[in-house]
């Protein structure tokens, strides 16, 4: 591997390790993130927030409704299931917190869904799979670590009326 980056450093990022990353871009279905020693990570839409995915299944379930019901019905539906883009939620610079869920070796020829990866950040970003759930990221916090000045990763939340 000649892009530049420490040999050994992706092998130092194991499952469970909790990470600072700041966002580099905002796409569609995920995050793209950057990590120390010059990795790249993602997380995937459905590990922004356990609320965040549980409003996404029940928009996909009315979606599939939806196809059976007539389309005035349909169009009322989908306004009331409205959530942001990621793009509402998170900006390119902003921080993170993260865990690591998931390490992919280089040159795994696993399919990471649909869309392919469009530039090298986004290949090498794909290795390496992270979850800001803040259930899963603020495991471990006591009392006592709240402190002046710590950050903690906070759920979206949306009503959602069915």
């Amino acid at each position: 591997m000649s892009h530049g980056k420490p040999e050994g450093s992706l092998q130092r990022v194991v499952v469970g390790m909790k990470i600072l990353c700041q966002v580099v871009s905002v796409e569609p279905l995920s995050l793209i993130v950057s990590l120390p020693n010059q990795l790249f990570g993602h997380v995937p839409i459905t590990q922004i927030s356990s609320e965040f995915t549980t409003l996404l299944e029940k928009i996909d379930q009315s979606g599939d409704e939806e196809d059976e019901e007539s389309e005035d019905e349909g169009g009322a539906s989908k306004r009331q299931h409205k959530i942001p883009d990621l793009v509402d939620l998170f900006t390119p610079g902003q921080y993170l917190r993260a865990i690591v869920t998931g390490v992919n070796a280089s040159g795994t020829t696993e399919n990471f869904g649909s869309s392919r990866p469009r530039d090298s950040s986004q290949r090498v970003s794909r290795r390496v799979e992270l979850s800001v759930e803040p259930h899963k990221v603020n495991v471990g916090i006591v009392v006592k670590d709240l402190t002046p000045g710590f950050v903690s990763l906070a759920a979206w939340s949306a009503s959602v009326s069915t």
